[in-house]
């Protein structure tokens, strides 16, 4: 029997999996397209070649995630998924494996969805699983060094949700998690331009959009066309969308991102305040990617804001050096 150590960030909307020795090796939209049959789901495609055809099916086919909003909607489908994704990683075939893993999690998780989320994990061939918050993760991946007596806010932006944290001593001072993310921006560019423009469009062109031409700059002047379908006349429809469409779309979501960030930042101990003020606040995830952001949340919120180098995939990454340093892994799970 051969044993192997991974993190898996098993996400709403991609899962990305850290294998000790080798790094990075998969990351790929936690999406299943299945064709609805008189006997039930036949799994037509997941994974990447699931989010290929999202959008692009007819009405038989759907193409969903079997975790909404963090919480397992299936857990078949779910181990299912996450199986598929561990195949691919295994290199040597017909050798059994004991699977050791690490698993992010957002602060406040209950003891429920972990048992929810062991179960997946376990239905999948995991023999074993560990939770970690995953706002540590995601500072110690942006180079934040948690261990010091010395506090950073960290706002970890992602795909369904927003994890907000205070980090000292490799412990979580305070913490909160918003059930809001970059999913939620593409959800109101799909009713933001079918409102404006009469032209319906897919979440797949909705992301697309947002990563192309996002900006929270009031004079970016950037725009893209896209097809869609006119909601008048149901026929093939292009629009040009602007930057500014995007900033529409972007805005709600960090009203609400920043209301928990000043409520986080008042009930601080004056020397963690104190700290925060100095070291300012620290942006992963996905969100950390939109042009303008740290200015916009600077001119907010009167601090320092900075966006980790390898934002997008700071979580797993901090996940994965964790892996790799068991007195360092120790100390952060003696402090949970």
């Amino acid at each position: 029997m051969a044993d192997i150590q991974i993190a898996v960030d098993f996400g709403g909307t991609y899962t990305s999996i850290f294998k000790k020795g080798d790094g990075l090796v998969l990351k790929e939209p936690t999406l299943i397209a299945a064709l609805q049959t008189d006997g039930g789901l036949q799994i037509k495609a997941l994974g990447t070649k699931a989010k290929e055809i999202q959008g692009k099916t007819d009405n038989r086919t759907i193409v969903f995630s079997p975790i909404v909003n963090g919480q397992i909607k299936s857990k078949e489908y779910a181990s299912l998924l996450l199986k598929y994704f561990l195949e691919k990683i295994l290199t040597k075939k017909g050798v059994f494996f004991k699977i050791k893993c690490l698993v992010p999690c957002p602060v406040g998780f209950s003891e429920e969805q972990k048992e929810e989320y062991r179960a997946v994990f376990l239905g999948a061939g995991v023999g074993e699983v560990v939770f970690i918050p995953k706002i540590l993760c995601s500072a110690y991946g942006g180079d934040v060094n948690i261990f010091a007596n010395n506090a950073y806010m960290v706002v970890d932006g992602g795909g369904v949700s927003t994890d907000i944290g205070v980090i000292n001593m490799g412990a979580i001072i305070e913490g909160a998690t918003l059930g809001l993310g970059a999913r939620t921006i593409d959800n109101e560019l799909v009713k933001l331009v079918a409102l404006k423009y009469n032209v319906q469009i897919g979440l797949a062109t909705a992301q697309k959009i947002k990563e192309e031409i996002g900006s929270l700059y009031n004079n970016d002047t950037a725009n893209m066309e896209v097809s869609g379908m006119d909601t008048r006349t149901k026929a093939p429809a292009s629009v040009v969308v602007y930057a500014s469409d995007v900033k529409m779309a972007i805005v709600p979501l960090l009203t609400e991102v920043i209301r928990i960030m000043e409520t986080t930042l008042n009930i601080l101990p004056p020397e963690i305040s104190a700290d925060v003020a100095k070291n300012g606040i620290v942006l992963t995830g996905g969100l950390a990617s939109i042009s303008g952001i740290e200015k916009y949340l600077r001119k907010e919120l009167n601090l320092a804001v900075s966006v980790a180098d390898e934002s997008s995939n700071a979580c797993i990454l901090g996940a994965g050096k964790l892996l790799s340093n068991v007195k360092e892994l120790k100390q952060v799970l003696s402090e949970i």
